[in-house]
């Protein structure tokens, strides 16, 4: 019989080698044999993926055998040799302990396919070492024959009863036998041979109630019980070992007895809870971003989602209808946009209710018709909030439902209804970002937009490498004044270049390298411009050429060289789109100018400062490294806000706090006249670079006024 370890990763684990990593390897050792797995190099959560052997030289005595698993650092070197064979001690002053796993060989599994890969959190050795992480394994056994299938006893704990051990007083070093707690396994037959765990081992974890729930299984099917319980007795070690009345177990040949647990036993599992260390790793070592709002506090919404109308009744004389609809909630009154003449209105608009600040246990929906002097009732809904229903993702969305108006008196309209849903979800509802918000009561429709919750991504930007080596045939200003300092002018958006100026020449030669700084779409037109400088403070244009981005190659290695191209110069006071034909073919004399131009995509622009920089990746895909995790931010709240402006309340602060790492910014909701807002939002990004920055910013809005184009939030 063999036992099989299979060492799959580990997490979580503590920094050893002063640089905040470690060099982590795993030893494992069963009845002498000791094998060891490669060192992986600065990793906290390595991945091993290593699978072991051991020899079991008597299966009779294997629910009595430890498997000791340790986790150390390699402090000589980075590598490891994962040799599979028997290591000695005598790297011991080379590695640092990280922690360790003790498995009871009675828990393992009798097959491959019944063995699931468990993590076991490490264990620390002494009283006052520090340890933290966990290790996932999977452990089984693998017999070469049915004979050779240990029968797993139940145990019977040996309550010790107080005996005096005369020797105690001698040496107060030696720990006495009878404070150790014994295990005996009590064969079937009543009279069973019973057989200690032995000097501390971890005791068997079968019988109790798997055990019985076994029996009960084979006595419906008919089958004799496998296992007899015997009574518990409650005799000292000391008394159980002199008189030894229970003989060796006994291995039974022939079929296997069925082993209790297997089908009504309690079984780890390792669910992928956010919160335990290493879940992302899983069975297939794959990431897996978490689909729950799991580091921020959950918070109540009252969501009514109003969709559409139809048939309603006209209320004026003329037979027209400007209908909308307000939802009523304690003192908080909420209103759609009113669309003009129209019976059957579509609005599809969300709102949200916090529901710590539910002013009342009817929601009462109206629909009007807006008029000049006052609006017109049309019809009326209720709802009482203790029948909404609850729905948190990943349910399906609630859907809509019609409902016929009632007048005041809660009478059924002949004609008119109703749809809408409404239902109590969370901050991870999906129609939370869209929703017009209760703490948003008094913004206009205008500013509502600017409450919301927003992910913004910024255009990839790549380097524009220009390369101006010479132009020809220049055709001066003034005929009788050859040209005196002549120079090429660059502008991409709002980005100016110029060249060095050449002397009198009508085939000037620069050989310059300009570089500019392209944004996605790459929609811009890159103007290049010949000029003379006639004065001190006059330049006079000889030549003009636009440029789309996309006429520019692409390059990724920099060790290709581009080859330069010619490009027609059209007339200074040409239009673009004559300026932009520089590389068609015309049969009319024109100047000339040769140009290198592509586009670096094998580097990354640095557009954020070097000490904060959140990104670091190339402008290629293809260049770029796989990520390494996933960081997942949770916004909770704020706390002592300054006062940034006045209302009739006195100073206050309308918040929303900004996020930014890598090309994704996100923006939480703004809420209104508080020094202390509470968002709990949750954002998540993929991070490719360890050494990177997460810049986290809380700003007032000051456009809650009305769209100002000079406002700028504070």
């Amino acid at each position: 019989m063999k036992v099989v370890v299979e060492v799959a990763d580990a997490a979580g684990l503590m920094p050893k080698d002063g640089h905040g990593s470690a060099n982590a390897f795993v030893e494992v050792e069963f009845e002498g044999q000791r094998h060891r797995t490669q060192a992986k190099h600065k990793d906290l959560s390595p991945a091993w993926n290593e699978t072991f052997v051991f020899n079991v030289s008597d299966p009779a005595r294997l629910a009595d055998q430890t498997i000791d698993v340790s986790v150390y650092h390699d402090r000589k070197s980075g590598g490891g040799t994962g040799d599979g064979g028997r290591h000695g001690r005598g790297h011991g002053h080379h590695r640092n302990f990280l922690g360790r796993v003790r498995i009871a060989s009675a828990s393992i599994a009798l097959s491959d396919a019944d063995a699931p890969l468990q993590r076991f959190p490490l264990e620390k050795r002494g009283l006052f070492s520090y340890i933290r992480g966990d290790v996932a394994l999977r452990v089984y056994a693998m017999p070469e024959s049915a004979a050779e299938v240990p029968v797993i006893t139940p145990f019977v704990e040996v309550e010790q009863a107080p005996v005096e051990n005369k020797e105690k007083k001698a040496s107060s070093s030696v720990v006495p036998e009878e404070e150790r707690r014994v295990f005996y396994s009590v064969e079937a037959g009543g009279g069973g041979g019973a057989a200690p765990t032995g000097g501390g081992g971890a005791a068997p974890t079968t019988g109790g109630l798997s055990f019985e729930f076994a029996q009960m299984k084979q006595a419906m099917t008919g089958q004799p019980p496998a296992f007899n319980m015997s009574p518990v007795f409650n005799v000292s070690h000391a008394q159980a070992r002199a008189d030894a009345p229970f003989p060796p177990t006994v291995i039974q040949a022939g079929p296997p007895a069925v082993r209790p647990g297997n089908d009504f036993g309690l079984v780890e599992t390792a669910p992928p809870l956010a919160g335990r260390p290493g879940y992302r790793r899983g069975f297939g070592g794959s990431d897996k971003i978490a689909s729950t709002y799991d580091l921020i506090e959950q918070m109540r919404y009252l969501y009514v989602n109003v969709v559409k109308a139809r048939h309603l009744p006209t209320m004026d004389l003329t037979g027209s209808l400007d209908p909308y609809v307000e939802l009523k909630l304690g003192n908080y009154k909420a209103t759609t946009r009113y669309l003009a003449k129209n019976s059957n209105p579509v609005w599809h608009e969300v709102f949200a209710f916090f529901q710590h600040r539910l002013q009342s246990n009817l929601l009462e929906v109206v629909v009007k018709d807006k008029d000049l002097v006052k609006d017109d009732f049309v019809g009326r809904l209720a709802f009482d909030l203790a029948e909404v229903p609850l729905r948190v993702p990943p349910d399906s969305p609630l859907a809509p439902q019609w409902y016929k108006l009632e007048d005041k008196k809660g009478e059924k309209l002949p004609n008119g209804e109703l749809m809408l849903a409404v239902w109590m979800g969370t901050q991870a509802d999906e129609a939370f970002p869209d929703a017009w918000h209760s703490d948003a009561h008094n913004v206009g429709l205008d500013a509502l937009a600017t409450t919301r919750s927003k992910v913004y991504f910024t255009p990839r930007l790549v380097y524009l490498r220009v390369v101006v080596l010479e132009a020809q045939d220049l055709v001066p200003h003034d005929k009788n004044h050859p040209p005196s300092n002549v120079s090429l002018k660059l502008r991409l958006g709002h980005q100016f270049r110029s060249t060095r100026h050449v002397r009198g020449s009508l085939n000037p030669t620069w050989n310059e390298e300009v570089m500019l700084v392209a944004s996605e779409p790459f929609d811009e037109h890159l103007v290049l411009t010949v000029e003379d400088r006639v004065a001190a403070d006059r330049e006079e244009p000889l030549g003009r050429l636009v440029l789309p981005l996309s006429a520019a190659f692409t390059r990724t290695d920099h060790h290709k060289i581009m080859e330069p191209r010619w490009f027609s110069l059209a007339k200074p006071t040409a239009s673009d789109e004559k300026a932009g034909d520089g590389e068609k073919k015309e049969h009319k004399f024109s100047s000339k100018i040769r140009l290198q131009l592509y586009l670096e995509l094998g580097y990354h622009v640095l557009d954020e400062s070097t000490q904060f920089s959140s990104d670091l990746e190339p402008a290629s895909k293809l260049h770029r490294k796989q990520r390494i995790g996933i960081l997942e931010l949770g916004i909770l709240g704020a706390r002592n806000l300054m006062s940034m402006k006045a209302n009739k309340d006195g100073r206050t602060t309308d918040a929303y706090c900004v996020a930014k790492y890598g090309q994704k910014w996100v923006r939480t909701r703004t809420l209104l006249n508080t020094l202390t807002p509470q968002w709990n939002e949750q954002y998540t990004w993929e991070v490719f670079d360890p050494c990177t920055v997460v810049t986290v910013a809380v700003f007032d809005n000051c456009h809650l006024a009305g769209h100002k184009d000079d406002a700028r939030d504070q």
